[in-house]
C-alpha cells in the first residue's frame, strides 16, 4: 500500500487526519503504509472513494488513477457520506431523523 502514503502526501494531510476521515486509528494508517497490515475490502473502498482513485490503483494493479468524473454537487454528497460514516450509530439515527423531518416539512 505504498500508494496510500503517496496519495496522502499528495493531498498534504497527516496520518492522523486520514485516520479521522476514515474512522480508523493512526496506527492502522501507519501499518497500511508500511505494508505491515492490509485493509479489508470495505476500507479499501472507502480509501478509493476518499482519494477519488480506483481500488486497482491503490493496490498497484494499474498506474491509472481513474479519477471519477464527479459533478460539484456529487462531490459534496461524497464528502457528506464520508463524514456520515464516521458517526456513531446514535448520531446516524439522529441525522436520519433530521433529514426525514426536513423531507416531511
Amino acid at each position: 500500500m505504498l500508494r496510500l502514503k503517496a496519495l496522502r502526501e499528495e493531498k498534504r494531510i497527516s496520518q492522523q487526519k486520514l485516520a479521522l476521515e476514515l474512522n480508523v486509528s493512526q496506527a492502522s494508517i501507519s501499518k497500511y503504509e508500511k505494508g505491515l497490515a492490509e485493509p479489508d475490502i470495505p476500507m479499501l473502498c472507502m480509501m478509493a472513494e476518499y482519494f477519488r482513485v480506483s481500488v486497482d490503483y491503490l493496490l498497484g494493479r494499474t498506474d491509472q488513477k481513474n479519477y471519477f468524473n464527479v459533478k460539484p454537487e456529487e462531490e459534496k454528497e461524497r464528502e457528506l457520506l464520508v463524514k456520515y460514516r464516521r458517526l456513531t450509530p446514535h448520531q446516524k439515527e439522529r441525522a436520519e431523523a433530521y433529514i426525514l423531518g426536513l423531507l416531511d416539512a
